[in-house]
């Protein structure tokens, strides 16, 4: 029977791999402390025959004499030569042809050659003259007289001889036989006017064009041949003497030595893998504990591949900014921005001082982790709301400002170093990389993860939307409610401190089911419609009202709406009771089945659900009631929240009695502004005689 691992025991294996993959400790320390100039302490001797390579500095400098010494290759292009000539005819040709047209003016003659040939109006005036023909040939000429001589672009310093390559015949010549472009122009243009060296720069190309390829080939070619090995060190030989001052080559012989070792500073290897292993499963011990306590569901469905991509991505950039030496431009920004929109202010928060010590503690920095725990604190505490596409440019700002403080910080206060306007540079564009990458990929993260922002929410709150303008028309009594009981949601969200547009959104879609039979909801019953349910058994109207949300669930699905608008729509009802065909099923017969009449749940699980339960609740009360008043107000929305509380239909969310009264407060505050109630003069008359 094969054992099942589970996904998160995967993704933390996968995570542990990368991290070592990653940050691989050096294998091999050095085991000598010594230094040039000092005294050596001890007294070395060669354990085996070893070489002594060159250094670089002694290779580069004999590839610069190899580079000075191979002749430079230049290939003869004899299509130069007929191409100038055909680009000559062609400019004879069309002056001729201009100057037949009598009735074209100097300025037109001037245009039309220009269309063909980039020269000035002055050169071309120049050129329209009787004599232009052999202007144009005489020109033509020379520079094919220097081509025999041959003509390059430019020449290269300290380079006395060139290989001139024509098909497989190749010819060494002296540098100075060969014209460069300035040389050639400066020849032909002597004793000229200046529109005479305009045409002969014009016309004029090099014939010898360098050849890089076979040029460095032949430098490569040579220098493989150059002796890599200084010298070679027998075994028993001194490397070196104790007491005795350590000279350069006393140094090149001692590193020599230790490059051949294959075990050197495996046992540190070990121990710096270890530690930071054990740093690692204490971040990942943290982010466990913090889920169980706070009730984040870290490891669970989507969260446990989010998480881990967080962590895999903030790695990964992290070893390519330690490879580029510019860890300063390292984005945490981005990874706190995701984990602040994702789960909440305090999980990104937590994920700031796990990532900083991480990456401090890996690259032995304390620098680098004030920098990074600066830069990701002020991320998460900038994010708390996306509303707006300029909101994105508020934490961009605070986090360049936090960065440059930090690298300030960092540079002048704990390495004591100079101070490095670069790493400013570094720092603000770590906050423009940060912020505008989050906003780039921000939409795509969202379609995975199946999480959604404010910047979202309000995009699908747009009244304009074609599903809204068809509800205003196929069910306007519903579009009507829907929108009341946004309001009263969103201003009881705000009373309680939950997500005002998540709540205000969910409400306008909470309905949407309804398109499907809008004529048997009543508040779409207008204008003495008869109402359908008359002619129906009590059963089938409630199965129908009943569906409504797993219609609305289903072209919520079709409109690919997010989930968390998804669960308010599923869960507005809750297990609530549809009184009204109960009743008339229990006139007709006693023995009926109550959960036939119940929707099918869940109950709300979060704040917003049961605001909108409670919202859609009251609306529909009070808006059946014909002569409404103050009084009448206050006692529909007491009674209909505290018959929710008392169905146990708030069992399940974090919503409390205190939390209830608030509510109370906030609903009143909009029904009155929205149906407009008379006041009860009656009964403020009888309060009064008491």
């Amino acid at each position: 029977m094969k054992t099942k691992i589970e996904a998160k025991y995967l993704v933390l294996g996968g995570l542990i791999l990368l991290y070592n993959l990653l940050f691989l400790p050096p294998l091999f320390n050095p085991r000598y402390q010594i230094n040039e100039g000092e005294v050596a302490t001890f007294q070395l001797i060669a354990p085996y025959d070893f070489d002594v390579p060159r250094s670089e500095q002694e290779l580069n400098a004999e590839l610069s004499k190899i580079i000075d010494r191979i002749p430079p290759v230049y290939d003869h292009d004899p299509d130069v030569t007929r191409n100038i000539e055909r680009k000559s005819r062609a400019m004879q040709d069309m002056l001729a042809d201009l100057a037949a047209q009598d009735d074209l003016g100097t300025d037109t003659v001037i245009n039309q050659f220009r269309r063909h040939h980039e020269l000035s109006e002055r050169t071309i005036s120049y050129l329209i003259g009787p004599r232009n023909k052999q202007t144009i040939e005489k020109i033509t000429k020379d520079i094919i007289a220097l081509y025999s001589t041959g003509v390059i672009d430019q020449k290269m310093p300290n380079k006395r001889v060139i290989t001139i390559a024509a098909g497989s015949e190749e010819t060494p010549i002296a540098a100075d036989q060969v014209y460069s472009i300035d040389e050639a122009k400066k020849l032909l243009s002597s004793g000229h006017p200046d529109e005479y060296g305009e045409v002969v720069g014009y016309l004029l190309v090099p014939n010898l064009i360098y050849n890089d390829t076979k040029t460095r080939n032949r430098i490569d070619e040579v220098y493989s041949n150059v002796k890599k090995i200084k010298e070679t060190i027998l075994k028993g030989e001194i490397i070196a003497e104790k007491h005795k001052r350590v000279t350069g080559a006393v140094l090149e012989r001692v590193r020599a030595l230790e490059q051949t070792y294959t075990t050197s500073g495996i046992w540190e290897a070990i121990k710096v893998m270890l530690f930071r292993n054990l740093l690692l499963l204490a971040s990942i011990f943290l982010l466990y504990k913090t889920a169980a306590v706070w009730n984040y569901q870290f490891i669970t469905g989507k969260n446990l591949y989010f998480i881990a991509m967080i962590f895999a991505g903030y790695l990964s950039v992290g070893k390519i900014m330690e490879i580029a030496d510019l860890i300063y431009l390292l984005p945490i920004s981005f990874f706190v921005f995701l984990l602040t929109l994702y789960f909440d202010l305090f999980a990104a928060m937590i994920f700031t001082i796990v990532g900083a010590a991480l990456i401090g503690v890996t690259l032995k920095s304390l620098p680098i982790f004030v920098y990074l725990f600066v830069s990701g604190s002020v991320a998460a505490f900038s994010t708390q709301s996306i509303n707006s596409r300029l909101a994105f440019y508020r934490p961009m700002i605070y986090i360049g400002i936090a960065n440059v403080v930090a690298i300030l910080f960092a540079d002048l206060y704990l390495i004591r170093g100079p101070f490095v306007l670069g790493n400013i540079g570094t720092g603000i564009l770590n906050s423009i990389i940060g912020s505008f990458s989050f906003v780039l990929l921000l939409p795509l993260l969202e379609r995975i993860f199946d999480f959604t922002t404010d910047l979202t929410l309000l995009e699908l709150g747009n009244l304009n939307l074609p599903l809204f303008k068809e509800m205003a028309i196929e069910a306007p009594g519903t579009y009507h409610h829907s929108l009341v009981t946004g309001s009263l949601a969103e201003s009881a969200a705000r009373a309680i401190g939950a997500d005002p547009i998540l709540t205000r959104v969910g409400a306008y879609y909470h309905d949407i089911g309804k398109l499907r039979k809008p004529e048997y909801f009543i508040e779409n019953q207008i204008g003495g419609v008869k109402n359908p349910h008359d002619s129906l058994k009590p059963q089938m109207s409630a199965l129908v009202i009943i569906s409504h949300v797993k219609d609305g669930l289903e072209l919520a699905k079709r409109l690919k709406l997010p989930r968390k608008l998804r669960v308010i729509i599923e869960q507005h009802h809750g297990t609530t009771a549809i009184e009204l065909f109960y009743k008339k099923a229990i006139n007709l017969s006693e023995d009926t089945n109550e959960d036939i009449y119940r929707y099918p749940g869940p109950k709300p699980k979060s704040k917003e659900a049961a605001l909108v339960m409670l919202a859609d609740t009251v609306e529909a009360t009070a808006r059946s009631d014909k002569n409404i008043t103050v009084n009448k107000l206050q006692r529909i929305v007491k009674d209909s929240i505290e018959k929710k509380f008392n169905d146990g239909q708030l069992d399940e969310c974090p919503i409390h009695r205190q939390d209830l009264e608030a509510v109370k407060t906030a609903f009143l505050s909009i029904l009155t502004g929205v149906f407009h109630p008379r006041v009860d003069y009656r009964n403020e008359q009888k309060h009064e005689r008491v």
